[in-house]
């Protein structure tokens, strides 16, 4: 048994790598009980680790290849059986048991392989609801704000010395930390943003990535990004300060236009920014980040076309102003969560 003096130096890895841990989580007894109840006591900072360790382990159904009394009596006699039945000679039996017990054993490397690689591999995820917006830190030190009704996931165990990868759904802007200083890139120094199949790769510099709806948009502030489809060789384009690049997943082509950049994200400051925008695509806009479904009771007033700067510190204030400027009426339905615009 392991004195409880390493235990208390012991990572989320070392739990889940830890045969005695493991037996306790999936066989326990007295004396496991008595020792991990001991090493919680003496260290109680290792609370978490265990119970998230625990959690995994069962997670991962580890249990599961462990039998009970009947299955294994079952499992020996059926074994037995072929040994008396069958025409072989008298050593063969011991490679027939050998074999059993290596295919147990083979089992239960296999469970904990996968455990360890479903615990290297996870990828920690911030998300934001209808209306939220959150601004956070990446291990590195690029700060993302996140738009309402988005996702983002990167590596659980972010690894110093290779490629920085995050994955995106709804929208987010990126202020990416800059490690290049000179000389050859390293992975480490790279940045790469997943949004379906783009890829958004860049060194440091600040963007907008909008994913929603199968279409991925990517609006650069400053720096220098290269966007690219996955598995598509040439289709790869760069793109400059005030450019835009657009990605729809049911083709293969990325299209390159000039925006204003700085309003596209004006988001994250609590801002929109129109400039001569239909009501229909501010509507888009509207179910993606507050979750309402919008209702035209008269289909041609999707064609106004909406300009200027609102606030959206408060939903309740943005859809007043928005019916003030077009001289339209918003309706909000409650109980069915509906905007009904007339």
């Amino acid at each position: 048994m392991k004195q409880s003096k390493k235990v208390n130096t012991y990572q989320l890895e070392d739990f889940i790598d830890d045969p005695e841990f493991i037996s306790w989580v999936t066989l326990p007894d007295d004396a496991l009980n008595l020792f991990w109840q001991r090493v919680q006591e003496e260290y109680p900072e290792s609370k978490p680790l265990i119970s998230d360790a625990r959690e995994i382990i069962l997670a991962m159904r580890i249990q599961s290849v462990s039998m009970d009394l009947n299955e294994q009596q079952l499992l020996w006699k059926s074994i037995e059986l072929q040994v008396k039945t069958s025409p072989v000679k008298k050593g063969r039996s011991f490679s027939l048991w050998l074999g059993a017990a290596a295919a147990v054993l083979l089992i239960g490397m296999i469970s904990i392989l996968s455990l360890f690689y479903f615990t290297k591999y996870q990828k920690q995820e911030i998300s934001t609801v209808y209306g939220q917006i959150r601004t956070f830190s990446l291990p590195d030190g690029t700060v993302v704000t996140l738009n309402a009704n988005s996702k983002l996931q990167y590596s659980k165990n972010w690894d110093k010395t290779a490629i920085r990868e995050v994955w995106i759904e709804g929208e987010a802007f990126f202020k990416v930390n800059h490690l290049h200083q000179s000389g050859i890139i390293k992975d480490a120094e790279k940045f790469i943003v997943h949004a379906q199949k783009l890829n958004v790769e860049v060194l440091g510099t600040s963007f907008n990535v909008n994913n929603r709806r199968n279409l991925v948009k990517v609006a650069l502030l400053t720096g220098k990004v290269r966007l690219g489809v996955a598995g598509i060789q040439d289709s790869e384009i760069n793109l400059q300060p005030g450019e835009m690049g657009e990605y729809l997943g049911r083709k293969t082509a990325l299209v390159k236009t000039k925006v204003q950049a700085s309003d596209i994200a004006a988001w994250k400051n609590g801002e929109l920014h129109f400039d001569n925008m239909p009501l229909s695509k501010v509507l888009t806009l509207i179910e993606d980040n507050y979750g309402y479904q919008t209702i035209l009771k008269d289909k041609s007033i999707g064609d106004k076309r909406l300009s200027g700067t609102f606030s959206v510190s408060s939903e309740d204030a943005l859809f007043k102003a928005i019916a003030i400027s077009l001289g339209i009426s918003i309706e909000k339905d409650e109980l069915k969560h509906q905007l009904i615009i007339k």
